[in-house]
């Protein structure tokens, strides 16, 4: 019998195979052969785990079940690990099996659906959801507004956890971004792996929040090893070479595919997330139908006097700003389209809204990429940021690898 800390760690979970329908050849090979442990069957587990590794020559986790079951029938293991001598692996190992084996019971995998997301733009085939605390990136699919769950990855983050705040920090970023270009593998150095995409951070909420550094991206994993450790980067999100193969054919540059990165998601039920989605469109058009009434105190009603900002303007501004841009306007007229909205991770009742509008009025007719920051005070959705979208304004820097 196999008397490791690993084997107690892996027996505090119910595992079955072929319980994720969602999983890689990967993950589903590697939770076999922990099956296989579990239920005591260790010469199948030790068979399961040589072909596991003719496999995928260069996983780390495979190379450390490998060891112990060997050291194990010899009859001669001592401690977790000891038949490998990389110690300092050993917690991150361990670690990622408890991420995979935990996902097993992931909300995503009984119809429950990530707070995040409350609706997507006709243009947005796609939407990446990662949940930093889980290790994992979830893949939705838009069907017809609606976020569909389309498969699920485990996926490596910084060293130092979630909440980027500063270059340097090894933080990876909380917030919602989007891709703005693919790099091919074959011009990047090998540590990037297959290719990457970089996202924009930092975003517009994370300026005004005075956060710096840049070079985030989605990227693939050096030859020399089949994926990372949970926390191992320097701020970017890693994936395998071949989870990265399978997640590119996911996003589209073009479109400006949307990555939402969570400290942990908060999931909920189809009916909340209606009714949730119901909200915030009201208050979409209550804020346009007070725009179009020219009537300043109602459409300022809207805005938050303490924290509202945009073009550097601050409440009091941009209110006498408009009052002057507005006076001999009449038949103003909103219309919006592509909208996009997402509930803002990190952040107490924040709620983005990305859209294309088109402004016409007696004097003016303007089209424009907007989007704006709401954030729920008193009880009421207030707006605290207001800006031009500008899905292409993003640094070209080195990756934090």
């Amino acid at each position: 019998m196999i008397r490791t800390l690993l084997i107690t760690l892996l027996l505090c979970f119910s595992v079955s195979a072929h319980a994720q329908e969602q999983a890689e050849d990967y993950e589903q090979a590697l939770l076999q052969t922990i099956s296989d442990i579990q239920q005591s069957n260790h010469e199948q587990a030790l068979t399961d785990t040589r072909k596991f590794l003719q496999q995928y020559p260069t996983s780390k986790v495979a190379q450390l079940l490998l060891a112990d079951l060997i050291m194990a029938n010899a009859g001669v293991l001592s401690s977790i690990g000891s038949g490998i001598s990389a110690e300092p692996e050993l917690n991150d190992l361990t670690f990622e099996i408890r991420q995979r084996l935990s996902h097993q019971s992931t909300p995503a995998l009984q119809g429950l659906l990530p707070d995040n997301i409350i609706q997507l733009s006709e243009h947005q085939d796609y939407v990446i959801v990662i949940d930093q605390t889980e290790s994992r990136l979830y893949v939705y699919r838009n069907q017809q507004g609606t976020p569909i769950l389309e498969t699920s990855y485990f996926v490596t983050i910084g060293l130092k956890g979630s909440g980027k705040e500063k270059s340097g920090d090894q933080k990876t970023p909380v917030g919602v971004y989007h891709v703005t270009r693919h790099i091919e593998g074959k011009k990047l150095p090998d540590l990037y792996g297959k290719g990457a995409f970089p996202v924009n951070y930092p975003n517009s909420w994370d300026i005004r929040k005075n956060r710096s550094g840049d070079g985030i991206w989605l990227h693939g994993t050096p030859s020399y090893t089949y994926n990372r450790a949970p926390w191992a980067s320097d701020g970017c999100m890693v994936v395998s070479n071949e989870d990265f193969l399978e997640i590119s054919r996911y996003i589209d540059p073009a479109q400006h595919t949307t990555i939402i990165n969570t400290h942990k998601i908060n999931w909920i039920t189809a009916d909340a997330w209606r009714e949730q989605q119901m909200m915030m469109r009201q208050t979409l058009d209550h804020w346009i139908s007070d725009w179009e009434s020219n009537n300043i105190e109602n459409y300022m009603r809207n805005y938050s006097e303490p924290d509202f900002i945009s073009n550097g303007k601050n409440y009091r501004e941009w209110e006498t700003y408009k009052r002057r841009v507005n006076r001999n306007r009449k038949n103003i007229d909103i219309e919006y389209s592509n909208l996009n909205i997402f509930k803002y991770p990190g952040e107490r009742d924040l709620v983005l809204m990305q859209y294309d509008q088109t402004y016409s009025s007696s004097n003016l007719n303007t089209d424009s990429p907007k989007e704006l920051y709401w954030q729920k005070q008193d009880s009421r959705w207030k707006i605290v940021y207001e800006g031009t979208r500008k899905p292409g304004n993003y640094r070209t820097s080195r990756a934090r690898n």
